[in-house]
């Protein structure tokens, strides 16, 4: 049962999200309005050390097919405690200035936390470290191949110099 539950969260996308609490955000949004343009998202991205990428639907009414229409703008947000996962409900609010390049939000509070098999559960940023990591210490355990293959003829390539000092002089 864990297994299977690992699988669906490995292929968790915002879509399934989106389908699920269509009704509900369209709802919640109509009646409280947030203050200071502040938006409500679900994170899509958290392999940045201190960044998270939301998405945040937006519900309009189009008079001219009388129904409401989702749109999704996704925005890159500061997570100052890198504490927010993959697939969790949060509040973000402009900042009124950019943090970086795109980062031109930052989160106020996470409302709901997506389940998982392990609480202690690795952010994407801190995993790709360690496994960075574990990496360099097996490349620095294994011994450093000879980086030139021998010729043919036995000798080493590009080994001019110690050929030469190795090989006895003739005097004429």
């Amino acid at each position: 049962m864990a297994l299977f539950q690992s699988f669906l969260r490995a292929g968790w996308h915002y879509k399934y999200w989106q389908r699920q609490t269509a009704g509900y955000l369209r709802t919640y949004e109509k009646n409280n309005k947030l203050p200071n343009n502040e938006m409500i998202g679900y994170v899509v991205n958290d392999k940045h050390p201190k960044s998270i990428r939301v998405a945040c639907d937006r519900y309009m009414w189009v008079m001219r097919y009388k129904k409401a229409f989702r749109y999704t703008k996704k925005i890159w947000a500061h997570d100052e405690n890198s504490e927010c996962r993959l697939g969790d409900v949060v509040r973000v609010q402009p900042l009124g200035y950019r943090i970086g390049p795109w980062k031109t939000y930052v989160l106020v509070r996470i409302l709901h936390r997506e389940p998982r098999d392990d609480e202690v559960a690795l952010r994407t940023s801190d995993e790709r470290n360690v496994l960075l990591a574990r990496r360099a210490e097996v490349e620095k355990e294994k011994p450093m191949p000879n980086p030139q293959p021998p010729r043919l003829d036995g000798s080493v390539a590009g080994g001019g110099l110690d050929k030469a000092l190795s090989q006895p002089q003739h005097e004429a």
